[in-house]
């Protein structure tokens, strides 16, 4: 396995919106929860998968990531519209505003390594949240599979078109039950037209967060769960869910 890069995504970053071509089943959910409340701020924004058609929709957004990265791939992707990109740690981050929407989304919560890393993140979003704001903060769902100890098998997950070739992205992952952790390898195959082969590979931890250190967390920065959601149409949380999505406001 790599060994883990302060920017993880710097080496893989021009294969990120190929690996998230078509995925938008979380956009329509945003739109519907922020358009009235005016400003957003996302942590862990990424190429700006989320923030583009936001801003688009008239929102103006600021988007903070740690990836130099993915924050180039970002900037060219938001060009033109009411976004403005910081780089910068979610767990440190401290601007001088405040928002009516601040979002985690995709899992970006889970970059978290440790307890105090989450707990740092929430009291990041508390910060800059207008009093009547909301928080939303997804996340993937705890799977039977996150207790499984050890390497696990590698796992294919696609192959698409690519530049006249094509790339295949392959998935290791290792579980560390113990600390809450996998220990996640992403190895992007690019096979370019002439045959040649050649393999772009990144690994970074990914905590498993289930709802009551997310509650807890937030409740640490002042904040309370108003609604669980277990998908994007916001339905109840149940077991077998994909998703845990909690929406966030200021305690009174």
């Amino acid at each position: 396995m790599p060994p883990a890069s302060p920017d993880p995504f710097a080496v893989v970053s021009r294969f990120y919106d190929l690996d998230m071509e078509g995925y938008e089943d979380d956009i329509a959910m945003y739109r519907e929860l922020v358009t009235s409340r005016g400003a957003v701020l996302e942590l862990g924004c990424g190429t700006g998968r989320v923030a583009a058609p936001l801003a688009a929709a008239g929102l103006t957004v600021v988007g903070v990531d740690r990836s130099a990265a993915m924050l180039r791939r970002a900037r060219e992707r938001t060009r033109g519209l009411p976004v403005t990109l910081v780089e910068d740690d979610m767990r440190t981050l401290r601007l001088d505003r405040r928002f009516g929407s601040v979002l985690i989304p995709l899992g970006g919560l889970q970059h978290m390594e440790r307890a105090s890393d989450v707990a740092a993140a929430l009291q990041t979003a508390a910060a800059h949240l207008e009093r009547g704001g909301l928080a939303l903060v997804d996340v993937e769902a705890a799977h039977p599979d996150d207790l499984v100890p050890g390497p696990q098998p590698l796992l294919e997950h696609w192959t698409r078109p690519w530049r006249g070739g094509t790339v295949t992205k392959q998935v290791a992952v290792e579980g560390q039950p113990s600390l809450g952790l996998r220990r996640v390898t992403w190895h992007f195959d690019e096979q370019p037209a002439d045959g040649s082969l050649r393999r772009h590979s990144t690994s970074f931890p990914l905590r498993t967060i289930g709802a009551g250190e997310l509650e807890l967390a937030a409740r640490l920065a002042g904040l309370r769960v108003r609604e669980w959601c277990g998908d994007y149409d916001r339905s109840p949380v149940s077991d077998g869910d994909d998703r845990l999505i909690a929406l966030l406001e200021h305690k009174p």
